[in-house]
């Protein structure tokens, strides 16, 4: 018994000082993946009645009466009791469905019930709140303030700025994927006045690698590929479509 209770409480001490617990980014992906199978939406395989996919549910006494979380109360929460079970008929997952939780997504899911369990909705209907920026200095943009201010939380300082050869090598590399030519990162390095680095960035931006580097993604969000793939490989005639995604970027 004792082991059981020294167990969670040993875990969740390095958590105690962590930032706060959100539901979507923290929880939901450890419930989908070992809970939902046998306790989400899907009544026809829903099992001992519980549905922890939503709250209103999961408060809800389950088949055998006990809730399986109890708000601030991660002890008496039916949830926790059968995460830490020694016992292979009580265990939660089950050892047949192999997908045990490591112990500190046990952890974590504690951490969450003793401080109140609470949900989210799905991200894309929350609603869209402004964050508090800290003042910028000179050349600061809003993002960069952002950056400082998450360094800042965490107790960590930016690294020092670039030199210009790196800074010419890194932007060259995002923008286009390709390396700078030696000419270019010469003249770069040879442009002091001021907005040198924004030149910089348009001279990149006006390249046909641009659009092409920046089509990647697009491209691959809708699993674009020149050929069928498989045994044949047949071709597909849907570059057209990846000619006009190149286009809106350099165009």
């Amino acid at each position: 018994m004792l082991r059981r209770i020294f167990y969670p409480i040993t875990l969740l001490t390095p958590l105690l000082m962590a930032e706060e617990i959100q539901f979507n980014r923290d929880i939901r992906p450890i419930l989908s993946e070992h809970c939902f199978s046998c306790h989400g939406p899907d009544v026809q395989k829903m099992k001992g009645g519980l549905r922890l996919d939503r709250r209103e549910e999961a408060l809800k006494p389950a088949k055998s009466g006990k809730k399986a979380i109890l708000p601030r109360d991660a002890a008496g929460s039916e949830l926790v009791h059968r995460l830490l079970s020694d016992d292979i008929e009580e265990l939660m997952p089950p050892p047949e469905a192999h997908k045990p939780l490591k112990p500190e997504q046990k952890a974590l899911l504690q951490r969450w019930i003793a401080e109140g369990a609470e949900y989210q909705g799905h991200w894309a209907y929350q609603p869209i709140v402004r964050p508090a920026v800290l003042a910028g200095s000179e050349g600061e943009g809003g993002i960069d303030r952002l950056v400082r201010a998450r360094l800042e939380t965490l107790n960590l300082k930016p690294a020092p700025e670039a030199d210009r050869r790196t800074l010419a090598r890194r932007l060259s590399l995002d923008l286009t994927g390709l390396p700078p030519t030696p000419e270019w990162v010469d003249a770069f390095e040879a442009d002091s006045a001021p907005g040198a680095y924004e030149r910089w960035v348009d001279r990149l931006m006006s390249t046909p690698q641009y659009g092409e580097r920046m089509a990647n993604g697009w491209l691959d969000l809708v699993r674009f590929a020149d050929t069928v793939g498989y045994h044949s490989d047949n071709p597909r005639n849907i570059w057209p479509y990846r000619d006009y995604v190149i286009r809106s970027f350099n165009n």
